[in-house]
């Protein structure tokens, strides 16, 4: 006999809560509102902000207790507010002895204004970052997968067209974004979208052209939360290597429901998600995860989009 659903309070409960420190600093007097983060060295980060589109910022740890030693704005040379419209999501690729950051916009719409942006990012230690949008994404995303694209003309609290988070997986060399929105109650969505073509990441046969014609045909992943009947979508993914798992970020799909936020991990081939026992302080909104090892202990590093940060066991 199936085990009957349970309610959102049931499933992710009261039990201890992360809580957000706050960063301290602002971007040019405003609020940071940190999306996607990575990690790109010891106690290094680089974090996107929603409302920065062309810029990422650093931030850097202190390893004996995590406080905030400094956050360091990174302009993107290259790429124009309208090439990378809402980002949301913020992923790392190593290759060939390069490191290249990539960034995807929502790709939603908002009154007249349509949200696109596919962005590679070529990482170094100083001065600005070089930055190459990809023309066209999501039209030809929403070209590949109809379920999308029947959500393309709606407002997100309309059920439409939402990317909150992309992560690339290393073995199967290909870009996974997770979907918040369109959504349905106790499953979520990633779309893979294979980024394999030769030369696109290596210095070897010359950096192949950040184009459409680069990408292999999207993979829509539907996947299970165990026991929910939640409305809830991703608000970020990453991968760590090291444990071959994804961790998934879960929060309301509409921002006028009440659903929690939940921290989940994923290993390619299940059908559901694993919910960790992480629960969230209500004043936080978890909006990027990382894990990283200190130690030889994995540590996870939560990015909020109300200006602050936390570091939990992972």
């Amino acid at each position: 006999m199936a085990e009957p659903l349970k309610t959102p309070r049931e499933l992710f409960g009261d039990k201890s809560r992360i809580k957000s420190r706050s960063f301290g600093k602002r971007n040019d007097g405003v609020v940071f509102n940190a999306s996607g983060v990575v990690q790109v060295a010891p106690e290094r980060f680089v974090f996107i902000d929603n409302h920065e589109p062309t810029a990422v910022f650093e931030l850097t740890l202190d390893p004996d207790n995590d406080e905030l030693k400094q956050i360091r704005r990174r302009d993107l040379v290259g790429v124009t507010e309208r090439q990378l419209g809402d980002p949301e999501g913020l992923t790392r690729v190593d290759t060939d002895g390069r490191t290249y950051l990539v960034a995807t916009s929502s790709l939603s719409v908002s009154a007249s204004r349509v949200n696109d942006g596919l962005v590679r990012i070529r990482y170094g230690d100083s001065g600005d970052l070089r930055a190459e949008p990809m023309a066209g994404f999501r039209s030809w995303l929403l070209a590949h997968e109809p379920t999308l694209a029947a959500a393309a003309a709606s407002e997100p609290d309309d059920g439409g067209v939402n990317i909150e988070g992309v992560a690339w997986d290393p073995g199967a060399r290909a870009l996974l974004f997770g979907v918040r929105g369109p959504a349905e109650p106790g499953q979520v969505t990633i779309v893979e979208v294979p980024a394999a073509a030769s030369g696109l990441w290596s210095t070897a046969a010359g950096t192949a052209a950040w184009t459409t014609a680069a990408l292999g045909t999207p993979v829509t992943r539907t996947l299970r939360v165990p026991h929910s009947a939640a409305l809830q979508g991703i608000r970020d993914i990453s991968y760590d290597e090291r444990s071959g798992q994804f961790l998934i970020l879960l929060g309301k799909s509409l921002s006028r429901k009440a659903e929690p936020f939940a921290l989940c991990t994923w290993t390619r081939g299940a059908e559901a998600l694993r919910v960790t026992g992480a629960r969230f302080d209500e004043s936080m909104k978890p909006e990027g995860c990382t894990a990283f090892y200190r130690d030889g202990k994995r540590r996870i590093l939560i990015v909020d989009d109300r200006g602050g940060y936390a570091v939990t066991g992972g």
